[in-house]
């Protein structure tokens, strides 16, 4: 993680962390005011309460009914009798005083009043006079009036107004003191809310400040965040550039590399049959030997480019694991014999078609092989074949065991690392890249499976591999494309979609030898008339012509429903113009210039059984360059292609050849130049394009190596010299050079 996000990180950590902590305050508050809410509350219930009231109110009844008990027995005792009205206006005076006591007997003015002496003593003493009162009213009702006795009441009646009156003022004051108790509580508590609220606040403050600076920081981390995304997507860019760019050099570099190094390789094989002395041969044997060596080295690097740059794609077709096991020892046993080994390949139960990739296993397997025949001298390499696994899921184990030198258990980790090999040593003696069983590794677990070793030092090796292999249900069908209306005629019909009259000669010229019938097209329109209108065996297609390329052409006779097999022709070798033409619809590739035995054996692969047996060329070895002079002046030549042509063509028709490049080259070179003038990038690469193909067809290899440099932007000077090599070659009577 970059400083910058985590210093983002650490900002919205902290701005939740002081979000969380002011959402917690704010809830606790919001607590506590409702809390302070609820008792404020209480406290002006209590403010209100109507039990005070009532005591007052029932303490004021008591002592108006005792005045008024008192006026009326006095008004009585002055009569000096008590008559019925009055006894019964008495008694009915007593009755409700008695009533007013029953009230002030209630357990709410009791219990409310419990703490005060003063108001409990006087409500006993109303409550013994009111009760000492009540014989005489009851005697008074029943119409036995005693006058001491009624004196006596009124004696009792003056005192209880007495005490009604000092326990209404006791009352007053005593419930005056809990109001005024009640409404400083209330005030506290408004106070206590009021900070409540206060600081509910101030929290509910901090914490939309604290949402803010979280909001805040988001959006900056989020910036953050796509300035790096956008980084990390130039970067990607950038490493698919790299990718790309490594892929085209290392196909460009394997082009350049193999071109010359099979020329060095087919030269020493044509060497090899001509009459040499012993030293020579031993010499010849050498260069075929070190160049094989190399050019093993060379397929392996590239190899292992390929698949690390994820173009190795798995197929899954029909095949028979034994064969295959047996092609691969035959194949195999030529290196072993170098070093007196035997392969020995053991009795298998195995038999039959499985689904499975051939061409990666052979792969795998003969580099085992020859892994153990490298580290095997004088013995014997064994190998096994046998299925592993369940009914459900079976799997083929391949065990490759040769008596060798043997690999230590420290080193076996090394083994399948890429440029890795056990010992520096190792390199030295026997050579390779270390590449191979890295190689292995990549193809066994691309398939699913898994590869392995067990060895010890001083006694061999066991090379093991197992892949899923489910059973096919029958053999894979031979290709075959039958043409209709040929009947039994010995030749193919070939359509050749090639705008180059050079290139178009040359393909007429070995498509005759090869007993075959060629028609010609010069651009991709063209093509596409002719293969709607016409039924042939073979087209073969060149990608880049005027008009309509070779792509868009064989879209369109796809479209048209023409499914005769078409393959490119073409200079360029890289992936992604393979995927094109697949994705078109063409059903081959082939890079160009394509030599005799190629084209034989494309030809031979599309048309089937329809190429003549007679179809054969001798190869002849390519004409000498002249004297050192000559061989100055000319550009480089591509010997193989020479051969090729002579073999073809034949000296006289080579020089045809070359006389018509050299009349047109003039012309090539006048349009060229007037492109670049003009600006017209389009017609300049069209014409470089051309010149590329024609002279690769020649076997003028330098000129199409400077027609591809100007192609790629190489500068000035590239298209100086090309200028230079093509005035050269219209002007100077090269072909008698080539010829000579």
């Amino acid at each position: 993680m970059t400083p910058t996000l985590v210093g983002g990180k650490d900002e919205v950590v902290r701005t939740t962390r002081a979000t969380w902590a002011s959402l917690a305050s704010s809830v606790i508050l919001l607590a506590l005011l409702l809390a302070a809410y609820a008792n404020l509350a209480a406290r002006s219930g209590d403010l209100q309460d109507g039990i005070r009231e009532d005591a007052l109110w029932a303490v004021y009844q008591v002592g108006r009914e005792s005045a008024s008990l008192s006026a009326t027995l006095r008004d009585a005792l002055d009569d000096g009798s008590a008559e019925a009205a009055e006894a019964e206006a008495l008694g009915l005076r007593y009755d409700i005083l008695f009533s007013r006591m029953g009230v002030l007997e209630g357990a709410k003015y009791g219990s409310y009043f419990a703490d005060d002496g003063e108001i409990r003593g006087r409500r006993a003493e109303a409550r013994r006079l009111i009760a000492a009162m009540q014989p005489t009213f009851d005697a008074l009702r029943d119409g036995k009036a005693d006058l001491q006795a009624l004196h006596a009441a009124a004696s009792a009646t003056n005192r209880l107004v007495s005490a009604s009156e000092t326990l209404l003022l006791r009352t007053n004051a005593a419930v005056s003191a809990a109001r005024a108790d009640a409404r400083a509580e209330l005030l506290r508590l408004q106070d206590v809310t009021a900070w409540i609220v206060l600081a509910l606040v101030v929290s509910v403050g901090m914490l939309v400040f604290s949402l803010c600076r979280r909001l805040r920081a988001t959006h900056v981390i989020g910036e953050r965040i796509q300035v790096v995304v956008d980084e990390m997507r130039k970067a990607f860019a950038a490493a698919e550039a790299g990718n790309r760019a490594k892929s085209e050099f290392m196909a460009t570099m394997g082009h350049e590399i193999r071109t010359p190094l099979n020329a060095i390789l087919g030269m020493s094989e044509l060497l090899a049959m001509s009459d040499l002395s012993a030293d020579d041969r031993e010499s010849v044997a050498a260069i075929g030997s070190s160049g094989a060596a190399l050019l093993e080295v060379i397929n392996e690097i590239l190899d292992f480019t390929k698949i690390e740059h994820g173009d190795l794609v798995s197929e899954r077709v029909p095949f028979d694991p034994a064969e295959l096991v047996r092609e691969a020892t035959v194949v195999a046993n030529v290196r072993a014999l170098e070093r007196g080994n035997s392969i020995l390949f053991e009795r298998t139960e195995v038999s039959g078609y499985y689904e499975g990739d051939p061409a990666r296993l052979r792969r795998v397997l003969l580099n085992l092989l020859s892994n153990a025949a490298k580290f095997t001298e004088n013995g014997c390499i064994r190998v096994s074949l046998r299925e592993v696994g369940t009914p459900e899921s079976p799997r083929l184990r391949f065990d490759v065991i040769d008596n060798g030198i043997g690999i230590a258990r420290e080193a076996r980790p090394l083994l399948f690392r890429p440029f890795s090999q056990v010992d520096g040593s190792i390199s030295r003696r026997f050579g390779g890249t270390g590449l191979g069983l890295a190689i292995c590794k990549r193809v066994v677990e691309a398939a699913g499976g898994e590869i392995g070793v067990d060895s010890a030092p001083g006694v061999g090796s066991r090379f093991w591999f197992e892949v899923p292999a489910d059973r096919a249900e029958a053999a894979p069908a031979p290709e075959t494309f039958a043409a209709d209306g040929l009947g039994s005629s010995t030749y193919g019909d070939v359509l050749v979609v090639e705008d180059n009259a050079f290139n178009r000669r040359v393909a007429a010229r070995f498509l005759e030898r090869l007993g075959h019938r060629a028609t010609f097209a010069e651009n991709g329109e063209a093509a596409v008339a002719l293969a709607v209108a016409g039924t042939f065996d073979l087209i073969l297609m060149d990608m880049h012509m005027p008009v309509m390329d070779g792509i868009e052409s064989t879209r369109r006779i796809r479209a048209a429903g023409v499914t005769a097999p078409i393959v490119a022709l073409t200079a360029n070798a890289s992936e992604s113009d393979r995927e094109r033409c697949a994705s078109a619809g063409m059903d081959g590739f082939e890079t160009k210039p394509i030599p005799m035995d190629r084209l034989r054996a494309l030809v031979d692969r599309w048309c089937g059984d329809r190429v003549p047996a007679g179809g054969t060329e001798t190869a002849s070895p390519a004409p000498a360059a002249g004297n050192g002079e000559a061989a100055d002046d000319m550009p480089e030549l591509d010997g193989a292609r020479v051969a090729d042509l002579v073999a073809a063509l034949g000296e006289d028709g080579l020089a045809e050849l070359q006389e018509e490049f050299r009349r047109d080259a003039r012309d090539l070179l006048t349009e060229l130049s007037a492109a670049f003038m003009g600006g017209d990038a389009a017609t300049a690469d069209r014409v470089l394009h051309t010149i590329k193909g024609a002279a690769f067809n020649v076997g003028y290899r330098g000129i199409a190596a400077l027609a591809e440099q100007v192609r790629a932007g190489s500068g000035d000077a590239a298209l100086e010299r090309l200028e230079s090599e093509l005035g050269r070659v219209s002007s100077d009577g090269m072909t008698q050079g080539m010829a000579a």
